[in-house]
């Protein structure tokens, strides 16, 4: 962990406020859920967190940097310090009971060089039901001095019992003009950065991935499919190539171009009634004219693609079935 100071967190100043207030008058929670979107930094926030809790010389709710906690923290090797996360597995990420007894193990005994012990629980939602009620047993007969932090990008998806024995920081997204000035800080140019602030959607990781896995051309690619589907210059031999080269690559960069596809279809359906996801492309989206019937109809197959993505389902049939159906619907 590195650069324990709260000035290179940015987005959720109140929030930011409020828990530097609560950890300057000692009065953090022994357990505390994070909530919010994907790579609004809820995990970075919640390091600083442990930093400032573990620290031998707080002050006015920041770490010291300097004392041997704050060192050995940095250094990546705190024994107060326990995250947990889940699993890389063939289906989804899980965190599993093993993990979660692992860390009861650790928690029963007595912090080392801190005050106490700081846990961070990072993706919480994913734990199974199993690893969950496990969780809930030690939140409810905690052992030693130990506080929780989990984080969580759908709060929901959390048991009950488990909310209910947390307290809750709900994190905002990041404000687009946020996310372009650190982009901006990153090196990238201001009129990209600008565009792919908003195609993040407040979160400061999803900008980060877009301008590294070329978001911004998928976008464009998402769009001129598109106007070539609807002028009916897309071949059955155009599908198979584009199915290939999407099999080539991730699921979530299909995932992406399926989401760039919904979120301009959405835009032509809403141009002048609501904010756009792609206020940039307006104008360009004033000339085409989709019935409304079509719309709706290409936006429920992308619905449909949406929910098998995450399947086992081999992804160049996927993404074939998805073409050819919208090439079918468009010309019908």
């Amino acid at each position: 962990m590195e650069n324990l100071n709260w000035k290179n967190i940015f987005g959720n100043a109140p929030r930011i406020a409020h828990l530097k207030k609560i950890l300057a008058e000692n009065k953090f929670p022994h357990a505390v859920i994070f909530a919010g979107v994907e790579g609004i930094g809820k995990r970075k926030i919640a390091e600083m967190c442990a930093a400032v809790l573990l620290c031998e010389n707080p002050k006015d709710g920041e770490a010291c940097g300097i004392c041997h906690s704050c060192k050995i923290l940095a250094a990546g090797n705190h024994p107060d310090f326990y995250i947990v996360e889940p699993e890389k597995s063939k289906s989804a990420p899980t965190i599993k009971i093993g993990q979660i007894r692992t860390l009861q193990n650790e928690v029963a005994l007595q912090p080392n060089y801190s005050a106490c012990r700081v846990v961070i629980i990072d993706g919480a939602e994913l734990m199974n039901t199993p690893a969950a009620n496990c969780l809930l047993k030690t939140l409810e007969e905690p052992t030693g001095q130990t506080i929780f932090i989990l984080t969580t990008a759908n709060r929901a998806g959390l048991l009950m019992t488990i909310r209910s024995r947390c307290g809750t920081v709900n994190f905002e997204k990041i404000s687009a003009d946020e996310i372009a000035n650190a982009l901006n800080l990153r090196g990238v140019e201001s009129e990209r950065a600008k565009i792919i602030s908003v195609l993040a959607d407040g979160s400061f990781g999803r900008a980060l991935k877009l301008e590294e896995s070329g978001g911004y051309e998928l976008r464009t690619d998402a769009l001129n499919f598109l106007e070539n589907l609807l002028n009916k210059k897309i071949t059955v031999e155009n599908i198979f190539d584009k199915g290939k080269s999407f099999s080539d690559g991730s699921k979530e960069n299909f995932s992406d171009f399926v989401t760039y596809m919904q979120k301009i279809l959405r835009d032509v359906f809403l141009l002048d009634k609501a904010e756009l996801y792609n206020p940039d492309l307006k104008a360009h989206l004033a000339n085409l004219k989709i019935p409304e019937k079509i719309i709706y109809e290409l936006f429920d197959e992308g619905k449909n693609i949406q929910r098998k993505i995450n399947s086992n389902a081999n992804l160049r049939l996927l993404a074939e079935s998805y073409f050819l159906k919208l090439r079918q619907i468009v010309e019908t």
